[in-house]
C-alpha cells in the first residue's frame, strides 16, 4: 500500500459513498466481505460502503479503511471491562478511534497481565524431553532405539515438570508478541507491552493459532477468564482473512457481536450467582436430537441458556444491531424460536443494543413458548449502562422464575 494512500472513515451500519479502484474492490470482496458491505452505485468506481458488526482498521491495496463502532470508545471499553477505569477520551466517537482502539485494548491487556504477574503466574504439569547422561523421570524408549550404536552415555527420557510454561501463559505471550509485531500498535500500547512482555518470560513463545486458544481455555483456571476472553478477541482481529493471497497491509478487526454478548452474558450470570438450583450456561454446544444411524446430529449453540435444577428454563440470544421500531427481525425470531422448542425452554429472549430501555412480550395462542424482546442501553453513560444490565439481569430472572411456575 502506498505510504500516500486516502483514509476512508466509515461508521458501523451507515452507508458511505465513496471512489474505489477495481483492486481495492476486489480485495474487499475476496477478503472482507462479512466486515464492510461493498454494494455499486451504478456510476463507474462509485460504490457504497457499510461498515458492518466491526471495529478497527483495514488495509486495502489503496486505502486505509477506519471503521468506527456505532457508539462511543469509552462504552465499547465499559462493555470489555466494566471493572476498569476508561482513560481520558472525548465523549464523542471521533473518526481517530477506529485506531486508537487498538492501543486501549493493548493497555488493558497489560493492565490484565500485571494484575495477574502480581498474584503469581498459574502452574502446572508438562511432559518435558530431555537427553543427558542420567535418567530424569522414565525412558523414552523409541528416542533410545533411535540413537546411534554404541552411544550408553546418552538417555532419552521424558518427564512431568511443574511449570508456568502452560497454555493458559504461552496464550497471553503469543498475543503481547503480535501486537508488538503490528504496526498499527501506537507508542504508548507498544511501551506497556514491551514491559509485559518481561513478565511473560518463564512462557514460552508459540504461534498464535486457533490450536493455541483452545488449548489454554482447556484447562485454565476460573480466575484467567477476563484475561483469556481479552486475549481471545485480540487473536481474533489479528487473525488474517481465510481468503489465499497476500496481504496488502495490517489489519485490526473487533467483533462487536461477540463483544455485546460477553455484556450480556455478565449481566446474566451476575444475577442468576448465588441463587441455588439456578445455572447459567454461555455458548454452550448442545445436542437436540435423539441419535440414530446414518443421519447427522443436530447442534445449537445459543448465546446464553438458564437452567433450573438441570433443565432449560430461559434461552436468551444477544444482538448487535438496533431493534427496530415497526417489525422484528424474522431470522432473530426464528433462531431464537428454534432455540427453545429445540431445547423445551418454555421463554426465550432477545436482547438487542440500543440507547434507551424498549421491552415486550409476545404470547402464542398455539404453542407454549413465550418470546420477550427488549433493547439494552449501551450509549448512555457509565451509570446509565450499569443500570440497564442489572435491570436487564433482573427482567431474565423474573422470566425465568415465571417459565418454572407455568
Amino acid at each position: 500500500m502506498s505510504p500516500a494512500a486516502r483514509t476512508i472513515t466509515l461508521t458501523e451500519r451507515r452507508p458511505h459513498l465513496c471512489r474505489l479502484p477495481p483492486g481495492d474492490v476486489a480485495f474487499l470482496l475476496a477478503r472482507h466481505r462479512a466486515h464492510v458491505e461493498v454494494a455499486p452505485t451504478g456510476r463507474a468506481h462509485r460504490y457504497r460502503l457499510t461498515a458492518t458488526g466491526h471495529a478497527g482498521v483495514i488495509h486495502a491495496p489503496t486505502a486505509r479503511l477506519i471503521l468506527q463502532p456505532k457508539i462511543p470508545l469509552r462504552n465499547v471499553l465499559f462493555l470489555l471491562a466494566p471493572d476498569v477505569v476508561p482513560p481520558s477520551l472525548p465523549d464523542r466517537t471521533e473518526a481517530v478511534e477506529g485506531e486508537a482502539l487498538l492501543d486501549v485494548l493493548a493497555g488493558l491487556l497489560a493492565q490484565r497481565l500485571a494484575e495477574r504477574t502480581a498474584v503469581g503466574l498459574h502452574r502446572g504439569y508438562a511432559e518435558r524431553n530431555e537427553q543427558g547422561p542420567y535418567l530424569l523421570g522414565r525412558l523414552d524408549v523409541p528416542a533410545q532405539m533411535r540413537e546411534a550404536a554404541g552411544r550408553k552415555d546418552q538417555l532419552h527420557c521424558r518427564h512431568d515438570d511443574f511449570t508456568p510454561d502452560v497454555p493458559c501463559n504461552q496464550l497471553p505471550r503469543a498475543v503481547v508478541e503480535a501486537l508488538l509485531a503490528s504496526p498499527l500498535l501506537g507508542d504508548g500500547g507498544r511501551s506497556a507491552l514491551r514491559t509485559t512482555l518481561g513478565m511473560l518470560e518463564s512462557a514460552s513463545s508459540q504461534p498464535l493459532t486457533p490450536d493455541l486458544v483452545a488449548r489454554a481455555f482447556r484447562n485454565a483456571p476460573p480466575e484467567y477468564g477476563p484475561l483469556l476472553d481479552l486475549c481471545r478477541l485480540l487473536a481474533d482481529g489479528l487473525a488474517p482473512g481465510s481468503a489465499a493471497g497476500p496481504t496488502p497491509g495490517p489489519t485490526f478487526l473487533l467483533d462487536l457481536e461477540r463483544v455485546f454478548e460477553r455484556h450480556v452474558t455478565r449481566g446474566v450470570v451476575t444475577a442468576f450467582a448465588d441463587r441455588p438450583g439456578w445455572s447459567v450456561g454461555a455458548q454452550q454446544e448442545r445436542l437436540v436430537n435423539l441419535p440414530a444411524p446414518g443421519q447427522p446430529d443436530i447442534h445449537v449453540r445459543p448465546d446464553v441458556t438458564i437452567e433450573r435444577l438441570g433443565e432449560p428454563a430461559l434461552v436468551v440470544d444477544a444482538k448487535w444491531k438496533r431493534l427496530p421500531r415497526t417489525a422484528l427481525v424474522t431470522p432473530d425470531l426464528y433462531q431464537v424460536l428454534a432455540y427453545g422448542t429445540a431445547l423445551g425452554a418454555r421463554h426465550v429472549a432477545l436482547v438487542y443494543a440500543g440507547r434507551r430501555r424498549r421491552f415486550w412480550e409476545y404470547v402464542f395462542p398455539r404453542s407454549p413458548i413465550r418470546v420477550t424482546v427488549c433493547a439494552l442501553d449501551v450509549a448512555g453513560d457509565r451509570a446509565a449502562c450499569e443500570r440497564a444490565l442489572r435491570r436487564l439481569g433482573r427482567d431474565l430472572l423474573r422470566l425465568a422464575r415465571s417459565a418454572c411456575h407455568e
